[in-house]
């Protein structure tokens, strides 16, 4: 195998901690790698946290249709000079435009991974430019190669993408201890992607302060992890009304957040399906039902879609009150699912040799 120059780009923090893990695997496999992404919520620090040296081009804008295809265009222009010094040969990223493009432009291979054919508008603008796609086998294939070049590869396997950075990461009691924070005495809170093409026109029927109310009254510590700046708006007004709300800034460990948290609470589903796999009670209000969701549930992980406030504060008060053993955890993930991970690096090491 000859190493060979491979760029990532993140946009957000998810896609950061993943493509993180890839990147690190890449370096110790003898690959040179470039990290690049944008500024936005915990995008940047997800990357430090594993050793990355992130090139930060363009961030996330929250305006409206003019003022997002601006933020677009200014981050493809930073990304061709970015990359361009570089000169990779190929390109591993989520659906993602301005990358897919720039990648396209310059003439390199385009590895895409995707778990969310249901975000339309970026797939449809990114998957016509890749050279193959990596996506979970709950997934209907048709889903993502109507998207697709049709000479592209599909490539699917048995698991979900956080398995990526679940097997190689381990929960620290000391970390929830150093933020002041017990062991299944505190509720996690990821609000909704509000702002996200596809959560447009779609109703939402729950409504985050009055579940952390509740929580805060049961005496259990409620955690909002902040995406936008209205949610930063909303933690405020909940500490101004005397509720001791913890927020983390800058980066935060999830894995060690979720296991010993009593229940995770989101209007996306990635923070949901990592608690899940934890055996911690994972909660998505987001409104439609998800294939990878459903996949996750018929293993036998506590994974929940609730579609009310009630529901949600029925399914935390439920919520066991013990974690369950780690290594019995890895050792069902094992039974379960493939590793990802060797399925990209199957792929990137085929393309140099």
């Amino acid at each position: 195998m000859i190493g060979i120059k491979v760029w990532l780009d993140a946009q957000t923090s998810k896609q950061s901690t993943l493509l993180g893990h890839i990147a690190n695997h890449l370096t110790r496999e003898g690959h040179e790698v470039l990290f690049t992404c944008r500024e936005y919520e915990y995008t940047v620090k997800a990357a430090e946290r594993l050793g990355l040296n992130p090139i930060v081009a363009g961030k996330y804008s929250e305006g409206g249709p003019k003022e997002k295809v601006e933020a677009d265009i200014e981050r493809m222009e930073k990304l061709l000079h970015i990359v361009s010094e570089f000169g990779p040969e190929l390109l591993i990223a989520y659906p993602n435009p301005p990358a897919a493009r720039v990648a396209y432009g310059i003439g390199i291979k385009y590895l895409a991974l995707t778990d969310s054919p249901h975000a339309e508008i970026p797939s449809r603008l990114s998957l016509p430019l890749a050279t193959a796609v990596i996506f979970s086998a709950a997934i209907p294939k048709k889903l993502v190669t109507r998207f697709m070049y049709q000479e592209a590869l599909a490539v699917q396997y048995e698991g979900v993408d956080e398995l990526i950075w679940l097997y190689r990461s381990r929960p620290r009691k000391e970390y929830i201890e150093s933020l002041g924070l017990r062991s299944k005495e505190y509720v996690v809170f990821r609000p909704r992607e509000f702002m996200a093409t596809y959560y447009k026109g779609l109703r939402r029927e729950v409504c985050i302060e009055d579940i952390v109310h509740v929580v805060s009254e049961a005496g259990l510590t409620p955690v909002i992890l902040p995406r936008y700046s209205a949610h930063k708006e909303l933690i405020r007004s909940l500490k101004d009304e005397g509720i001791d709300v913890q927020t983390i800034e800058g980066s935060y460990d999830g894995v060690s957040l979720t296991y010993f948290a009593r229940a995770v609470v989101t209007g996306g589903a990635t923070l949901a399906r990592e608690a899940a796999l934890l055996m911690t009670t994972g909660i998505t209000y987001f409104p439609q039902e998800l294939h990878v969701n459903e996949y996750i549930r018929s293993k036998g992980y506590p994974l929940y879609k609730a579609s009310s406030t009630e529901e949600i504060v029925n399914l935390i008060m439920g919520a066991p009150r013990t974690v369950k053993d780690f290594d019995e955890i890895i050792s069902k993930w094992r039974k379960d699912f493939q590793d990802p991970l060797h399925v990209v690096l199957e792929i990137v090491n085929g393309w140099s040799a």
